[in-house]
Order: structure tokens, then C-alpha cells, then sequence
């Protein structure tokens, strides 16, 4: 198999060509792996694996698509993965970005320039009409060697003209984005909060508290369903 052949990349060759399990299948969430091809690494993340047929087929196809979307929209921005290929639809290739969660390393060290470079990376993203929508998950921001932020994980992304839905809450998902920053600061680099940032992580629009109080309504049966009869024995 060669580095063009994506496309046509099953779960046998992802098993065969496994580096590292970045991550395991539980509930909703896909399988991630590391793999390496012609010494070339991706993420392979699979909705297929460890879950119910409603996950594979619906649920994974569903996310796996809108982060496929995302990422074609922010083809060229740096620090945002590549999209390499949808070989399943609920899979996605993406090129390998060697960074840790800033949630991992010891001893941060991030001064004023990182924070600056991670705001700047999340308004292009807005740029481009693209909200990421779950970076106050703060997994989802890497850092890597040289200290430049990474965004990864678009499956909850929204973007600019996909719906009605989107034109409404994206300025929420907006300020969630932004408030990432704030949340991170709040936890490796407190020093550096100013007091507009700290009134930022406690006032919430009534509307935004309404959003994300439905969004946590919809997504506890839509995991149940996504759960397979191996994790339901497992509890």
C-alpha cells in the first residue's frame, strides 16, 4: 500500500499498519490510531469500531462527515490537520501533526505568545466561517515541540451556511471558541487572566445556557444508542 492509496485504506490495513491507539472506542466515541505508510504517519479515526450499528451507520457517519467538511473548508491553515481521505464513511484519514495535549505536558511553560498564536489560530478558523464548538474540551488544543498551538477533534464544528440551525448559534459557538483560551489560561498560566477574561469564563448569555442545556438533552440518548452490547456489559 502506498501514501496515494487512502481511499482505499479498510480496517485490516489500519490493524496491520498500526503504530500507536491514540485512542479506544467507547460509547460515541471513534477509535483513533496512529499508522504509518511508506514512512508517512495519519490519524485513523473510526466510528466503525467498538459500538452499535446506529453509531457506524448514523451517528459515525453523521460526525465523521461534518469533520470531513470542516477540515476541506480549513484546507491550508496551519496547525489544523489535513484531510487525507474518507475511505468508509464513518472514517477519516488525517495527516499525523506531532504535538501533545496541552493538558499532558509538565511544567507548562505558556507565556503570552503562545496565547496569542492560539487566538489567532481560532480567528482564522472563524475566518472561514468554521467554529470549532468543543475546544473548552481542552484535549482538543496540542502544543507542539517549537510551542505552536494545534486544534484537532471538528466533529462537533460548525460552519457558516450549512443550515438555518448554524446562522443562529454560531456567535455562541463563536464565544465558546474564545472562551477556550480563557479556560486554558484559567489552568496552566492563571498569572496571565485579565479581569474581562475571568468575567468571560462566568457570564453565559441566557440563550447560550439554553443551547448547551439542550445539546446535553439530546446527546444522552443518542449515546445509549451509540453504545454497543460489549460496553453496556462493561458499564
Amino acid at each position: 500500500m502506498s501514501v496515494g492509496d487512502w481511499d482505499s485504506l479498510m480496517p485490516e490495513d489500519v490493524d496491520r499498519l498500526t503504530v500507536e491507539v491514540l485512542r479506544t472506542a467507547w460509547r460515541a466515541r471513534p477509535e483513533v490510531r496512529r499508522v504509518r505508510v511508506a514512512g508517512q504517519d495519519a490519524v485513523v479515526k473510526d466510528y466503525g469500531r467498538g459500538g452499535s450499528l446506529f453509531k457506524r451507520a448514523i451517528l459515525g457517519s453523521f460526525l465523521a462527515q461534518r469533520e470531513a467538511a470542516a477540515l476541506r473548508r480549513a484546507e491550508g491553515i496551519a496547525n489544523v490537520p489535513r484531510l487525507l481521505s474518507t475511505p468508509q464513511p464513518w472514517t477519516v484519514v488525517l495527516n499525523y501533526i506531532d504535538a501533545r495535549c496541552v493538558t499532558e505536558v509538565e511544567e507548562p511553560d505558556f507565556g503570552p505568545e503562545f496565547f496569542s498564536r492560539l487566538e489567532a489560530l481560532i480567528a482564522r478558523l472563524h475566518q472561514r466561517g468554521i467554529a470549532h464548538g468543543d475546544l473548552e474540551k481542552l484535549d482538543n488544543i496540542l502544543v507542539t515541540a517549537d510551542g505552536q498551538p494545534v486544534l484537532v477533534d471538528f466533529a462537533a464544528a460548525i460552519m457558516a451556511g450549512a443550515n438555518p440551525l448554524a446562522a443562529l448559534v454560531l456567535p455562541y459557538i463563536r464565544d465558546n471558541d474564545r472562551r477556550a483560551v480563557c479556560k486554558l489560561k484559567e489552568r496552566v498560566a492563571p498569572h496571565l487572566l485579565t479581569d474581562e477574561e475571568r468575567e468571560k469564563l462566568t457570564a453565559r448569555p441566557s440563550a447560550e445556557r439554553w443551547f448547551r442545556g439542550m445539546r446535553r438533552y439530546i446527546r444522552r440518548p443518542i449515546k445509549s444508542l451509540a453504545t454497543g452490547e460489549d460496553q453496556r456489559a462493561g458499564g
